[in-house]
């Protein structure tokens, strides 16, 4: 994460968002799975970068692959279809960041999923 101010964050969901890009970054170490993934899961990733971007958040679109990843997980979905635009991603990460900071995400941060 190379900005881990998240000035457009909600103050109360910053630590999730970190803990979140941590998670994200660590994903990508020794993966193959963005190089392996279908041109729309690609362009998904392109879309969710660009929406952490609006979060105060530049990444390449290997570790937003890994974002909408566990996005995905949170709702149980191998794959959830990719976000409309840049907006839609930003809302969805922060959903997942609503989650963590609750204790009620089951993409692995609560011990819930």
């Amino acid at each position: 994460m190379s900005n881990t101010d998240a000035t457009s964050a909600p103050p109360t969901l910053i630590p999730a968002l970190r803990r979140l890009m941590r998670q994200a970054d660590e994903n990508t170490v020794g993966s193959d799975e963005f190089e392996n993934a279908s041109v729309g899961e690609v362009a998904d990733a392109r879309v969710v970068a660009e929406g952490l971007a609006k979060l105060g958040i530049e990444v390449s679109p290997k570790v937003a692959y890994q974002v909408w990843s566990l996005v995905s997980e949170n709702y149980q979905a191998g794959w959830l279809d990719g976000p409309r635009d840049a907006e839609d991603a930003s809302r969805a990460v922060l959903g997942l960041c609503q989650h963590i900071a609750d204790g009620t995400d089951s993409a692995g941060f609560s011990g819930i999923g």
